[in-house]
């Protein structure tokens, strides 16, 4: 599958009627987000776009360099490069080494330190971006047609409504689908739809369907606690010039997309202008495919990054043009707190939820601050603002991870499209995009549950889907405030996002369970793909040495720098009892059972290697770029999951049958689009070769009608809620009698002696 499909069905900007690009404007996230992002940017610049991203003096992954490929305007920040690393790096180890030990409670704890560190850095972004009224007038005289943004990094939305110009989102879910179902109007019946982070299917029974309802409404209820508290009251302030509405969501507004795009080509003279906002790590690698693509079609990407991005190096992209605003923030600030998340899981093979939740929830905290502070170094950056709205981009494009995005589309009047992988229980796809999360039979991630589900593992899915909500509704809470201050009205972050007129999503039904999506949520799994190259000369002769054994590649991701000895030892040992020779990228000491026929890099082409004719099978933490690599050239999995969303990513190609899981800690080319008669040709053709399609079916249709509603699992709550109040009313009943029983003769004695 290509990216020039999925970008024909994100902007159509290579329609007949049209003689040139159009100009975007982009609000990206970091790490992974950025990567995500910077692929359909390429593609869009490939496509005569001009594009346009927008950054933070601090950001870790986007760069900056003139010669990128696209423009970038930098909003200056007080926090820095190390600080986003330092947080997301502390976020990371507590999640994967310390997070296993400890209670929810103080999990929950210790993430809400982490993401408010972040939030607070994303709000000082949006501060900057709308503090900077010559940008934003700068970007209005450009004439930007939309605004690329993922919700991962607040504020797009809020930058295309201050532009007044279209939302694309680019998300890969929230938990709960929190985000996409009250910001974005997306329906998620319960009944037969498992929120994101249960990790349940589609099958699920009565408990199964118990827990999705409960995970839904804890995410709910997080939403509303979290970002909606944080940036409600922020993007009211930055809309106060715009009509009032209600909330975040009553920015969602019906557009024709298709029509929207087909009548600013036709006026289009040039590639169009895209400004980014990307992610860091990851998020920026997959970013990056899309960006290098806007860049071959002949738009012109502007990526807008902080000067504290952890992983992005502005040196090393000459085809964008970058645009970098300063922030107080280190580079290594975000880096040590994503390293902190991964040492959170790693370290931990057994932990108590309690403790790894308030774990979590104290980076999460120390990410939001973190956050906070892009936010304000981008959005109260007048001057960058100017420099922004001069440049009349055409859409901003971001990544979620970098909050503050759909604020700066918001105040740029920019169309917004956003690039994610998921959020916890879809709890942002569901209450800013509205995206529909049934509980019933749709596993909400990460609870590695899959469509298949029976009703214990329906009520974990529910109490997921209930407590991922909250989460988020926290978290969102916490946001609602900046985004009114920084639009000037009374609004919600919801409201904001779910103005995104596309949310990219960056997985397919080859890998997804069937369910229910909106229009504007596009499926873009596997962008970055593509035929392997040759490899090096030494690489190759290692392969070839492995005769017909073959070789597996071995790799758990960027983000992990290094494995414990002992765990190192472990894995070197099993690999060395294998035919097959390894190549295995690997930084950390060399382990002392190292076999011979194990190669370590420190880098390898993943790609190629995987597409090389010997490779038998691939080794992976289960992130989404290499999963998709994996299924682009038809190699099976071995997962190690180690944090986030990992262990649901390998649940769900498990259940496709193209991998096996294990747990780290206890181990010893065709284009998409077709006319409708093709279409439909090309189904019933698939019906016949596949003898029946029954795995796109919904599981709605194996419940029954009580089972579709959930009544059996609201019964059995009600239930258990009865019997609690019944047994605290007899209780309190029994103690009362007590009471009065010992006092009263008592007092007939005194009165008896008062006679």
């Amino acid at each position: 599958m290509s990216a020039t499909v999925f970008l024909f069905a994100l902007l159509c900007l290579n329609l007949t009627p049209c003689v040139s690009g159009g100009k975007i404007l982009v609000w990206p996230s970091e790490f992974s987000h950025w990567l995500n992002v910077k692929v359909i940017l390429d593609k869009l610049i490939e496509r005569g776009n001009d594009v346009t991203v927008v950054t933070h003096s601090a950001t870790p992954s986007v760069n900056i360099s003139p010669a990128s490929g696209y423009n970038v305007e930098v909003l200056q920040v007080p926090h820095t490069k190390q600080d986003i690393k330092d947080n997301l790096e502390a976020m990371l180890k507590y999640w994967t080494h310390e997070m296993t030990t400890d209670t929810i409670l103080q999990a929950s704890q210790k993430l809400k330190e982490l993401s408010d560190t972040a939030t607070n850095h994303n709000l000082a972004t949006c501060r900057e971006l709308f503090s900077r009224v010559d940008l934003l007038e700068k970007w209005k005289k450009e004439k930007f047609d939309a605004v690329l943004a993922d919700p991962g990094f607040m504020c797009g939305e809020l930058l295309a409504q201050k532009l007044g110009l279209p939302l694309i989102l680019s998300l890969r879910y929230s938990f709960g689908h929190t985000l996409e179902r009250l910001c974005g109007q997306i329906p998620a019946p319960p009944s037969y739809v498992p929120a994101i982070g249960s990790e349940k299917t589609d099958k699920m029974d009565f408990m199964q369907r118990l827990r999705n309802i409960i995970f839904y409404g804890a995410q709910d209820i997080l939403f509303y606690l979290g970002p909606t508290f944080y940036w409600d009251p922020f993007y009211s302030k930055v809309m106060e010039l715009v009509p009032r509405v209600s909330s975040m969501r009553c920015l969602v507004e019906p557009r024709a997309l298709l029509l929207l795009f087909i009548s600013v080509n036709v006026r289009f003279s040039r590639g169009g202008n895209v400004l980014v906002l990307p992610g860091e790590y990851s998020h920026w690698h997959n970013m990056r495919n899309i960006l290098d693509e806007l860049l071959n079609r002949n738009h012109t990407v502007t990526v807008l990054l902080s000067s504290s991005s952890p992983s992005i190096n502005i040196t090393q992209h000459e085809r964008y043009e970058f645009l970098v605003f300063e922030t107080p923030l280190k580079p290594n600030e975000m880096h040590s707190l994503s390293e902190q998340l991964i040492n959170i899981w790693m370290q931990h093979p057994k932990p108590s939820r309690i403790r790894v939740a308030l774990q979590i929830l104290d980076l999460m905290g120390k990410l939001r601050d973190m956050h906070s502070t892009l936010c304000d170094a981008m959005l109260r950056n007048e001057e960058l603002i100017s420099r922004l709205s001069a440049r009349k981009f055409h859409l901003l494009f971001y990544d979620p991870m970098f909050i503050c995005s759909d604020l700066l589309a918001e105040m740029l009047g920019l169309p917004l499209v956003l690039s994610l992988r998921f959020s916890l229980g879809f709890s942002m796809e569901r209450m800013c995009g509205q995206m529909p999360s049934p509980v019933s039979y749709v596993p909400v991630p990460p609870t590695v549950l899959t469509d298949h589900m029976s009703f214990p593992e329906r009520v974990q899915n529910m109490i997921s889907y209930l407590l991922y909500t909250s989460m988020f509704r926290l978290a969102a809470m916490s946001l609602d405030n900046y985004y009114t201050d920084v639009l000037g009205k009374p609004t919600t972050m919801c409201e904001t996002m779910g103005k995104a007129d596309i949310w990219l999503i960056r997985t397919y039904w080859d890998f997804e369970y069937p369910r229910p999506f909106l229009p504007n949520f596009k499926f873009v799994g596997g962008l970055h793909c593509k035929p392997a190259k040759p490899l090096p000369k030494e690489l190759e002769a290692f392969v070839q040495s492995s005769g017909d054994h073959g070789i597996i590649v071995f790799s758990l991701g960027s983000m992990i720098n290094n494995l414990t000895m002992e765990r190192a030892n472990t894995i070197a040992s099993a690999l060395g009892q294998i035919p097959q020779k390894v190549v295995w990228r690997y930084s950390g000491k060399t382990p002392e059972t190292l076999a011979a026929n194990t190669k370590l890099q420190d880098w390898m082409p993943q790609n190629d290697l995987l597409g090389h004719p010997k490779t038998k099978a691939f080794i992976t933490h289960g992130g989404t770029n290499g999963l998709y690599e994996a299924i682009y050239h038809g190699v099976p999995m071995v997962g190690l999951p180690l944090f986030a969303d990992q262990p649901d990513n390998l649940m769900h190609m498990k259940t496709k049958g193209a991998a096996v899981s294990l747990d780290i800690n206890t181990m010893e080319s065709k284009d998409l689009p077709m006319k409708p008669l093709d279409q439909a040709v090309y189904w019933i053709e698939f019906v016949m070769r596949n003898k029946g399609a029954k795995h796109l079916r919904v599981q709605a249709h194996e419940l029954s009608w009580y089972q579709y509603h959930c009544l059996d699992v609201l019964a059995f709550l009600l239930s258990i809620t009865a019997l609690i109040t019944y047994l605290c009313v007899k209780t309190s009943a029994f103690l009362f009698r007590k009471c009065f029983r010992k006092t009263r003769p008592d007092a007939k004695g005194q009165k008896n002696k008062e006679e």
